[in-house]
Formats: structure tokens, C-alpha cells, sequence
């Protein structure tokens, strides 16, 4: 039955893909796209790659912060297995990386995989808030088009209507009264094992919400984030200036903000489709042509796969990691309220 429904979830996420990629390709000058590749100033990869490391690694010390000192985990391992889940994203679909990311540093640390699942969503939603403020302060500097300013009431609701949610959750911890009313209604008393269950999984995840009761942790959590968005930002506008291209600053948190929430429509591997179409929506803006915005999407992602593809083989060098075991773990995120039963006795 999983199988089922990883292939439709592939299917699904292909024809978003195709979709996309006959938007882009419609009235495409590929003459002129190739020669935006000869343009590019290619000793800007030699900034790009290193300060993008950097921001990936203060994502690690994130992590940290989320888990609020309660956690044996380093920043070294936090950087290393958030590139890893990122990249496992990129090439695998329904955010499988996510999952891995919890089973794997919870499992090799013996610790609980539902708090630190819980935590890794929690560190989507801030990363979701700092895109908000990124694309907030673009409309603000360069307000042209009515639709942008859409986009930003569309992601506000969704990060700080997900954010309220699950403040309020983790606030009043209503989870075990919620179940245990469920199970006292007569033709649900079969159930109350069930119920049992999964109110004790849902326990250790909001434990990963911890971080919203401490504001020191939060701060210091949405800070690194908002540190790692502004080094991508700052990457994005020297990126586009090796094209030749001389704009303000906020064609880069115009181009930081649509590739981020590109990122959350479902696709085929590495985001084709929808990454370059954001890319194209976001150049357009400041009149820049499909051809050219499509070469300066192409080799801002490829820089950035080929980046965290090496770190994550790297990691699974350091680690002693051949592909058996990622396919096997992975496979076992496939059943993640299963596996994740074992979290009692951790």
C-alpha cells in the first residue's frame, strides 16, 4: 500500500513538473539562453560556494537552539545531517528527507525521532517567517505588482496561521484530555489502545515545540534563521550581478522569497519546474526576459546540488554510510508511526 502511494505521490509530482516546464519552454529563445551561460562571470562560484556553507552551518546551530539544550546533538552533526535531509529532499518526493532527518540523529543519538520531528517542523515555520519578512521587505522597496503583494498575504496565513496552531497545541497541551474524552464515547471504547498510542506520539512531538517556551531559544532560533536567509539573499544578488545584470538589493529578496515557497509545490526530483519558473516570475519583475532568467536559475541550482550532494557524501564517508542503509532507513520513514512506537522506550 506504501508503494501505492509513493508512486502516486511521483506521478503527481511529475505532472506538476510538466506543467511548469511547458510554461517555461512556451516562446523560449534558447539562442539567447545559451548565451547568458557565456556571459556569467563563473569566479563568483568561488565566493558563492564557501558562504553558502557558512549559511547551512549556522542552520546547524539552529537546530540546536530549537532543541533547547535537551538534545546530545552537536553542531557539527546537526550541519552535516540538515544538508543531508536538504539534499535527500531535493531528490526524493513527499519531503522524505525530513523524516530521514529525524529517524537517522534520533536512532544513531538515541533520543526521541517524534521530538525531533516535531523540532524540524517547528524550523520549517520559522524558515517559512523569515522568507515572509524577506519577500515583506521586497514588496515594501520595490511595489510594482499587485499579485507579489497576494503572494505575501498567502504565505503570511500559512506561516503564522501554522505557527499560531501550533503554539496554542503545545500552550494548553490539550492532547491527552482530547483522547481520553475520544475514548470514553461508548462506540469508540474499542479503540482506546489506539488512542493511547498515538496521544503518547503526539506528546513527544510537540516536545519539539519546546523552543516556543523559551523565548531565549526562539530568538536566538529565528535569529541564526534569519542570519542563513540574509547570506542566501546576499549570495542571490552577487549571483545575478556575474550575469551582468545591476538591479537593487531586492530583486534578490524577491528571487529568495519565489524560490523558497516554489519549493513547497509539489514536483519531480531537484524542484524542475517550479524552482525555474519562480525564478522566471521573480526576474520578471524587473523586466528581465525568460531566457535569461531561466540561465541564472540553471546555475544558481546546479551550484547549489552539486554543493550539498558533495557535503552529504562526504557525511556518509565520515559515517560509514553505504546506500543499502540510506534505502533501508528511508524505507523505514515509509512506516514513520510505526517505527516511531519505539520512541517509549527511548
Amino acid at each position: 500500500m506504501n508503494k501505492i502511494k509513493k508512486h502516486k505521490d511521483k506521478l503527481f509530482g511529475l505532472i506538476i513538473s510538466l506543467i511548469f516546464i511547458g510554461l517555461i519552454l512556451w516562446n523560449l529563445d534558447f539562442h539567447q539562453l545559451l548565451q547568458t551561460f557565456k556571459v556569467f562571470d563563473y569566479k563568483v562560484l568561488l565566493v558563492f560556494v564557501p558562504l553558502y556553507v557558512l549559511g547551512l552551518y549556522i542552520r546547524g546551530f539552529r537546530w540546536k537552539y530549537l532543541l533547547c539544550g535537551t538534545s546530545n546533538l552537536t553542531v557539527k552533526e546537526a550541519f552535516f545531517s540538515f544538508t543531508t535531509g536538504n539534499t535527500l529532499n531535493s531528490y526524493l518526493p513527499a519531503r522524505a528527507g525530513d523524516f530521514w532527518r529525524a529517524y537517522h540523529v534520533g536512532h544513531k543519538l538515541q533520543e526521541s525521532k517524534m521530538k525531533l520531528l516535531g523540532s524540524i517542523i517547528l524550523e520549517r515555520i520559522i524558515d517559512g517567517i523569515s522568507v515572509l519578512l524577506i519577500l515583506f521587505f521586497a514588496v515594501l522597496t520595490y511595489f510594482k505588482h499587485q499579485w507579489a503583494l497576494n503572494i505575501t498575504y498567502i504565505a503570511a496565513a500559512l506561516f503564522l496561521g501554522s505557527l499560531t496552531v501550533f503554539f496554542l497545541i503545545f500552550k494548553f497541551n490539550k492532547i491527552d484530555w482530547f483522547f481520553d474524552r475520544l475514548s470514553g464515547i461508548t462506540f469508540l471504547e474499542k479503540f482506546k489502545p489506539l488512542f493511547i498510542k498515538t496521544a503518547s506520539l503526539l506528546n513527544k512531538f510537540m516536545e519539539g515545540f519546546q523552543a516556543l517556551n523559551n523565548p531565549r531559544c526562539f530568538f536566538m532560533a529565528f535569529l541564526t534563521s534569519c542570519i542563513a536567509w540574509g547570506i542566501e539573499c546576499i549570495l542571490t544578488y552577487i549571483l545575478i550581478m556575474g550575469f551582468g545584470q545591476y538591479y537593487g538589493f531586492s530583486i534578490a529578496l524577491f528571487v529568495i522569497s519565489f524560490l523558497a515557497l516554489s519549493t513547497i509545490i509539489p514536483s519531480s526530483s531537484v524542484f524542475v519546474g517550479p524552482y525555474q519558473y519562480a525564478y522566471i516570475l521573480a526576474l520578471g519583475i524587473y523586466h528581465i526576459d525568460k531566457s535569461n532568467a531561466l540561465g541564472i536559475a540553471f546555475i544558481h541550482q546546479i551550484t547549489i546540488m552539486l554543493t550539498i550532494t558533495v557535503i552529504s557524501i562526504v557525511y556518509f564517508m565520515l559515517t560509514d554510510t553505504n546506500f543499502s542503509d540510506i534505502r533501508a532507513e528511508i524505507e523505514e520513514n515509509g512506516d514513520i508511526p510505526k517505527e516511531m512506537n519505539n520512541d517509549r522506550n527511548t
